[in-house]
């Protein structure tokens, strides 16, 4: 487990600009990996209805998003990363004593908005898009 004080900056995990992972899940999210520092855009059946551990732990948080392109979740990472590297700054992981998850210090909340706020843009410009065709 990396300690967030060494690491510089968070990893981005791009997806490829031609694929259409995120419309082929039943729900498509996107994910700040507390514990090792990554931002990701992913689609998943398996946790659509209910959050996965580590996400109720605290050590990954995920805000869900519309089944955009490809090109599109690469700039919501691209976009949201710095927020997401400020975050991953402001975290210690706690790991005993149980139960364990993540302390967030002051400053976090607004790293969250700010992430928040541009996953409600995607739903936005998606909803305000026919989708048709």
């Amino acid at each position: 487990m990396p300690d967030p004080a060494q690491v510089k900056e968070i990893a981005r995990d791009y997806l490829a600009e031609e694929g259409v992972e995120l419309k082929a899940g039943k729900t498509a999210f996107l994910l700040v990996d507390l514990v090792h520092g990554r931002i990701r855009a992913y689609s998943a059946d398996e946790y659509a209805d209910i959050a996965p551990v580590l996400v109720g732990s605290g050590w990954h948080m995920r805000w869900p998003i519309p089944p955009i392109s490809n090109a599109r979740a690469n700039a919501l990472i691209a976009d949201t990363a710095k927020r997401a590297d400020n975050l991953f700054k402001m975290v210690s992981l706690r790991v005993d004593p149980d139960p364990h998850g993540v302390i967030l210090y002051a400053g976090a909340g607004a790293a969250i908005d700010a992430i928040q706020r541009r996953c409600a843009e995607e739903w936005k410009a998606y909803c305000e898009v026919p989708q048709g065709g």
